[in-house]
């Protein structure tokens, strides 16, 4: 018969509410993935550039990396638009199986794993090499008796140190104005100290970054090594230019006062002055470029000495300004003042010191990445959730790495910091920074670690900046950058099978301390 009885009318009727109910969680469910698909978007916006609108909102601490938007919709989506027909669909089929006496009703389930569309990088840490892995409380503990303590006052002392120098370059500026000499632009704190992931050994040593453009008539034309024949160099060639604007806009249009005979005779004189005193050929010359700044520096401290109570010494360096700053008290602060010419409209600079002391000549100047990577990691801590752990991890590993011994017969370090933070700045995009909160210390420490040895098992760590993909375009770059091919930091390993050794030797010495942390962390606090 056609007709149903009373049990199985109420039984259908229990299913109808059922059905209306998992129906409204699928509608909140809806909703709430298309208001996080539209902050994702605008996200992705901000990164690439786009800051119009209420892009400001992207200031919120829940944010991840934004880096891919989801694009289809998929069964759940379908169903969700025709919500309407489907859910007369379903009552019918009810009904249809009711009729034939069927005794279990099928459930809807709402959470199929066809339905996530959002791509995640699942951090790995489940490795061998990785068991036995101290807690995230052994790595507070080691944190805060070993790092925090030592690197309380740092942050104001960067401060300190930012103003001061910002002070001595005014005063600079006084003196030079109407020499014909390179100008000084504003100073910039770059390293570890100045984001925040400095450790004992950046509490007194501080690198300030200070631009430098061509005086007037004089400009900087940036002539780049190829990077296939080694290290990545430029030279600064200096050249005569004419300041009248109509003449640099229409081109063919010559101006008349600059081209003047006792004008043209006067601009000579300033491009050879220059010349002369800096230049080796027609190349800025590092040596006498950084020479003729610390006997300025020198000149500058007399004017602005009245302000401080401590002594100021310029120790000799040929490729940087040394600064050292003595105090009644018997503490004392090394600062490096680092000349540098901007590439282009870029945060990339050729800088006058050359990393790791490696021998260039006089007119090269060494391509420094440190303000690109210092706006990227202050970005990081704009849009990451409050107390992340990322910089708290260098922290540690650089730590333990300062407490251990060299490989037997190694002068230097084959693993420098500037790796660790390679590994840290590529993780910090692949893996949202929701995952960086301060209760997922010991994964992301793990995941770190990971990164790197596997790099040293494949001899290959990649430039973060050069060939990176994934590098948001608010970071200002070279355009030839993006589409670069890829920088193997570890290409002397692949080319010294010895140095190869030594690293891995390090790195197992450094696992084997990080394992060994709960012990260390005890006798710490004792």
């Amino acid at each position: 018969s056609d007709r149903m009885d009373l049990d199985t009318l109420a039984r259908s009727r229990q299913l109808e509410k059922r059905m209306s109910e998992e129906m409204r969680q699928l509608e909140l469910e809806f909703e709430e993935r298309k208001r996080a698909a539209e902050e994702k978007q605008k996200a992705e916006n901000f990164w690439r550039g786009d800051t119009s609108g209420d892009q400001l909102v992207l200031g919120k601490k829940d944010r991840g990396w934004p880096f891919q938007v989801d694009g289809q919709e998929g069964p759940l989506g379908w169903m969700l638009g025709n919500l309407w027909n489907a859910g007369l669909f379903c009552i019918f089929l009810i009904f249809e199986l009711l009729r034939q006496n069927m005794q279990h009703e099928p459930a809807f389930d709402s959470s199929s794993d066809d339905d996530e569309e959002e791509v995640r990088v699942v951090p790995i840490t489940s490795y061998n090499w990785l068991t036995d892995f101290p807690s995230r409380e052994a790595l507070e503990s080691f944190h805060k008796h070993h790092v925090q303590n030592v690197t309380r006052d740092l942050p104001c002392t960067c401060e300190f140190v930012e103003s001061f120098v910002d002070d001595l370059i005014e005063a600079c500026r006084v003196l030079s104005r109407r020499e014909a000499h390179p100008q000084l632009e504003d100073c910039l704190g770059i390293g570890a100290a100045f984001e925040k992931w400095g450790t004992l050994h950046e509490t007194q040593k501080f690198d300030i970054l200070v631009p430098i453009i061509p005086p007037q008539g004089t400009m900087f034309v940036l002539e780049m090594r190829d990077p296939a024949l080694g290290r990545r160099c430029g030279c600064v060639l200096v050249e005569s230019e004419c300041v009248c604007k109509r003449e640099k806009l229409l081109g063919d249009v010559l101006c008349l006062v600059h081209h003047h005979r006792d004008h043209s005779a006067l601009v000579g004189k300033s491009n050879s002055s220059i010349k002369a005193a800096l230049c080796t050929g027609s190349h800025l010359d590092v040596y006498k470029t950084v020479q003729w700044f610390r006997n300025m520096v020198g000149n500058a401290w007399a004017l602005v000495a009245h302000k401080y109570d401590f002594k100021l010494s310029l120790p000799l360096s040929t490729t940087c300004c040394k600064l050292r700053l003595d105090y009644r008290s018997g503490r004392f602060l090394s600062i490096r003042l680092v000349l540098g010419v901007q590439r282009e409209d870029t945060l990339v600079y050729l800088v006058s010191q050359a990393p790791d002391q490696e021998q260039v000549t006089s007119v090269d100047w060494p391509e420094s990445f440190a303000a690109c990577e210092h706006l990227f990691l202050k970005l990081v801590g704009r849009f990451a959730p409050e107390n992340t752990c990322h910089l708290k991890c260098l922290q540690i590993i650089l730590s333990l790495r300062d407490l251990q011994s060299l490989p037997q017969g190694a002068s230097r370090p084959i693993l420098t910091s500037y790796h660790f933070k390679t590994a840290l700045m590529h993780l910090l995009l692949r893996l949202p920074l929701t995952d960086w909160q301060h209760d997922m210390l010991s994964q992301r420490l793990q995941d770190i670690l990971w990164f790197l040895g596997r790099g040293l098992q494949q001899r290959s760590l990649h430039h973060f900046l050069i060939g990176n993909t994934f590098l948001p375009l608010t970071i200002p770059i070279p355009k030839t950058f993006r589409n670069a091919e890829p920088v193997n930091l570890f290409q002397h390993l692949v080319l010294n099978p010895m140095a190869h050794s030594q690293a891995v030797e390090e790195f197992h010495n450094l696992l084997a301390q990080v394992k060994a942390l709960p012990c260390s962390s005890l006798a710490g606090a004792r």
